[in-house]
């Protein structure tokens, strides 16, 4: 009886100095936030945050790292590992773990991402470039006469919406009119039929792309003719001109097609654009039946939008 009391003391005491030696150790959180992580690698994945002034329990640490248990953003308990550097000690010394100075507990950002390019937007804009005017006719040339294009500056400037789908409306001097040569390379004498108008387009702008894109327009045109002439050059370079504004019919319209490119540069947006103008008035003011001469253009812009 007495050697069994005696073993059960020693038992009591060998117990009693283990559960002693197995002081609990207590980490308070010194940082505004502090990362929990899957393992013990600065690398690991984030499960969980606990804030400045938490206490946490340590059951263990491998290197520079604590084993603790923490509530996720579900509000779960689950184990993960804090770095030493964003935590004090408030439990029993432990002995010091000789480890190179540790790296703070950095997050692994991911790069930000780019914004969006959007779709060109509206704005006023100036347009200047040059038409290649011509003219065509109900009846066929004589064979002894070639038709060629008169080439003027032209520009105005314009408004336009933004968008895939734009709107825009153009307020523009344009030139026109059209040369006849003779056929015969040895003549040197021309017919020059020169004029001008200022047009108001009309035109839906189609975007393919955000930013930097190409695009096409299309719609109608209505203008004032302002003045038409007629010189004639003879073959000994001498010249005679008629103003011809009172014989044709001043009012013009037509459609106007094409295309171009847009390209952002910061604040402003540069345009390289071709036109087609295909009029549909008769600038003959009183036609015999079937007879009509129709101005059209060819025009090459560059352009500021603002």
């Amino acid at each position: 009886m007495k050697r069994s009391f005696q073993f059960v003391l020693m038992a009591l005491i060998v117990l009693g100095g283990t559960l002693l030696a197995r002081e609990t150790t207590i980490l308070k959180v010194k940082v505004r936030t502090a990362n929990v992580r899957s393992g013990p690698d600065a690398a690991a994945a984030v499960i969980a945050k606990v804030g400045s002034g938490t206490l946490l329990e340590a059951s263990g640490h491998e290197g520079p790292w604590y084993r603790v248990t923490a509530n996720d953003p579900q509000g779960k308990a689950v184990e993960g590992y804090i770095h030493n550097s964003v935590v004090e000690l408030l439990g029993a010394e432990e002995k010091a773990v000789e480890t190179p100075r540790p790296a703070p507990d950095r997050e692994v950002r991911a790069p930000r991402p780019r914004p969006a390019k959007t779709f060109a937007g509206g704005g006023v804009k100036l347009l200047a470039g040059l038409s290649m005017g011509n003219m065509t006719f109900s009846e066929a040339l004589p064979p002894e006469l070639v038709k060629t294009s008169k080439m003027d500056f032209m520009g105005g400037l314009g408004f336009e919406s933004g968008g895939m789908l734009a709107f825009e409306m153009d307020l523009l001097y344009s030139p026109g009119g059209m040369v006849l040569k003779s056929a015969d390379p040895a003549i040197q004498g021309k017919i020059t039929f020169s004029g001008a108008a200022l047009t108001l387009p009309v035109l839906l702008k189609v975007r393919f792309l955000a930013g930097t894109t190409p695009y096409i327009l299309a719609g109608g045109e209505v203008g004032y003719l302002l003045n038409q002439k007629v010189v004639i050059t003879a073959p000994d370079g001498t010249t005679t001109e008629e103003d011809i504004s009172d014989d044709v019919n001043r009012l013009y319209y037509g459609l106007c097609f094409g295309g171009g490119v847009e390209m952002q540069a910061g604040s402003m947006d540069l345009l390289l654009e071709m036109r087609y103008r295909l009029g549909l008035s008769n600038l003959i003011k009183e036609p015999d039946p079937g007879a009509y001469a129709k101005p059209t253009a060819l025009s090459f812009l560059l352009g500021i939008k603002f």
